[in-house]
């Protein structure tokens, strides 16, 4: 118990410290904070079900930005392909009216990870289908301006730590908008660095820092993010 509760304290004054930093790098952008809950249960034949909840914050950690719920199931493939598709229910917060609207998220996905020494690359390709609410769109059709397709596609490194329980990782983030009217259909882009600490077989948490760039149309931004998580494994 004394190890878990001093990884948690340690992790979380590590959160604090990144937040007041870039609450400075941030004046001139969006600052928020995600944090998470995660359960992984492993099934018989490679088969895998993850269960996960999120709470986010923007506007410098002053206002909800989305509450969300999600179910994953996916299969190995030999030692370096997973195969997976899962459900997201996300609920919007809409500041000006105050109000949140539902968006129903479905996703297909295949990752891909090689491991060398103490090195591990990993790739993952989505495809993802958002319904918007119709409060969103201020009508009941079902449109191409309340369905939103995305192709995402991330690359990453993660390091194993000799005799240590944290593993950081870097990464990033492509996203491109399908069947759509945009000039240019690469619109965003995430950048994102942190570590995993294992405090046992069945616990482990997630720190990080994103950085997340709007790079097409009229609304070009960043956001930066800190994010925290946990995940039970059983």
């Amino acid at each position: 118990m004394n190890r878990v509760s001093l990884s948690v304290k340690t992790c979380f004054f590590a959160i604090l410290l990144l937040a007041n930093g870039l609450l400075l790098f941030a004046q001139n952008s969006d600052f928020g904070l995600w944090t998470s809950i995660d359960a992984e249960k492993k099934l018989p034949k490679n088969w895998e079900l993850d269960i996960g909840a999120q709470y986010r914050w923007k506007d410098n950690i002053s206002v909800t930005d989305q509450i969300r719920g999600s179910a994953d199931i996916t299969r190995k493939f030999g030692n370096y392909v997973k195969l997976g598709a899962g459900y997201e229910l996300i609920a919007k917060h809409k500041v000006k009216k105050d109000i949140f609207v539902n968006r129903n998220r479905f996703r297909v996905q295949a990752t891909g990870s090689y491991k060398y020494a103490r090195f591990t690359a990993n790739w993952r390709t989505r495809m993802q289908l958002t319904l918007m609410g119709k409060t969103e769109t201020d009508n009941d059709s079902l449109d191409n301006d309340n369905q939103k397709w995305v192709w995402r596609n991330r690359f990453g490194l993660k390091y194993n730590i000799k005799k240590s329980p944290f593993e950081p990782y870097i990464n990033i983030e492509l996203f491109h908008q399908l069947f759509s009217n945009l000039e240019y259909p690469y619109y965003r882009n995430r950048f994102s660095a942190g570590t995993d600490y294992k405090i046992n077989k069945s616990h482990s948490l997630e720190i990080g820092y994103k950085l997340e760039n709007e790079v097409s149309g009229t609304e070009k931004y960043k956001t930066n993010v800190v994010k925290f998580g946990y995940t039970f494994s059983f």
